[in-house]
């Protein structure tokens, strides 16, 4: 059980991670769940904040392994949130040392993203009614999605002063507050000017809201649901996906088209190239599949013997 005095340096913990290190509501709350595990360990444990090192920390690792279960993506998630929980504590002079930092990350395969076909993707953003206002601002939104392969919390942040209609270029605000352009296809841009000027107007109460994606009132349109509408969109089609699967899509399908790293860097507003990398193995194992089907030294049948 966690110790009195530990739940304000919690709450010192998510305002450092809020307004000093700008991390997004997700990101925050995952490492403050993760300091607060922690700490209620230590507590267990009989062992102090100030004096814990290595060993607590591994052990701890090693009680979520065989009480959680975990993997070992999901222990070096852990590890990053305990490596900023004591930087914080550095920061504020509460210990003298990060012993999270000496624990090594467990050597983690690739895990490679969901993606779906482009034939997937054209019968998915075809099934939405024309008729219906709704209907048509899901597609605008998820073609945008798919287009761009910005993420689901940039595309409903976006205001209608983002699209730069002559350049067909739209200003996004990703992770930590960094901006970057983007640049979308003529089908996207279509379906967005025909959005912006006969869709919006009609969701649109007042001319004060700013936001380029109205819900049925007239507000913001948020994640969780647009997350509803595509769910209930691939469930008709029987499409195995998530929004993020448009993303994965996006730079997947880039690549396999000739795209260089870079540019789908940019795109995507990765800062690491290495982050990219992972669709460069997609890339791959489509010619792998491609080499087994069609190869004479393949397993198929298609192969000239």
């Amino acid at each position: 059980m966690m110790r009195n005095e530990d739940q304000g340096l919690l709450r010192e913990f998510a305002d450092c991670l809020t307004f000093e290190r700008r991390l997004s509501d997700k990101t925050r709350e995952a490492y403050s769940a993760e300091a607060a595990r922690y700490l209620s360990y230590l507590a267990d444990s009989s062992a102090s904040l100030s004096d814990a090192g290595v060993a607590e920390i591994e052990g701890y690792l090693i009680s979520r392994r065989r009480n959680d279960g975990i993997d070992e993506r999901t222990e070096g998630r852990i590890l990053s949130s305990l490596r900023s929980f004591y930087s914080f504590l550095l920061s504020r002079k509460l210990t003298e040392r990060n012993p999270a930092s000496l624990v090594e990350k467990p050597k983690d395969g690739v895990h490679l993203p969901r993606v779906i076909s482009e034939e997937d993707v054209d019968e998915l953003l075809a099934s939405f009614p024309s008729d219906d206002i709704l209907s048509e601002r899901d597609y605008t939104l998820f073609e945008l999605i798919y287009s761009s392969g910005m993420r689901i919390s940039e595309a409903v942040a976006l205001d209608v002063s983002s699209y730069h209609h002559d350049e067909r270029t739209i200003a996004v605000i990703g992770k930590r507050d960094k901006e970057r352009l983007v640049f979308i296809g003529e089908i996207a841009a279509g379906a967005l000017d025909s959005y912006l000027e006969n869709i919006r107007p009609r969701l649109a109460k007042n001319d004060r809201e700013s936001a380029m994606f109205l819900n049925r009132r007239g507000g913001r349109l948020t994640r969780q649901a647009a997350h509803k509408r595509f769910h209930e969109a691939v469930g008709k089609l029987g499409i195995d996906a998530t929004i993020h699967t448009l993303r994965h899509s996006f730079a997947t399908h880039m690549i396999e088209h000739g795209a260089d790293i870079r540019s789908v860097q940019e795109m995507l507003g990765h800062s690491d190239v290495r982050t990219t990398q992972i669709y460069t193995h997609l890339d791959t194992s489509s010619i792998l599949a491609f080499f087994d089907r069609y190869s004479p030294l393949g397993e198929g049948d298609d192969g000239i013997s």
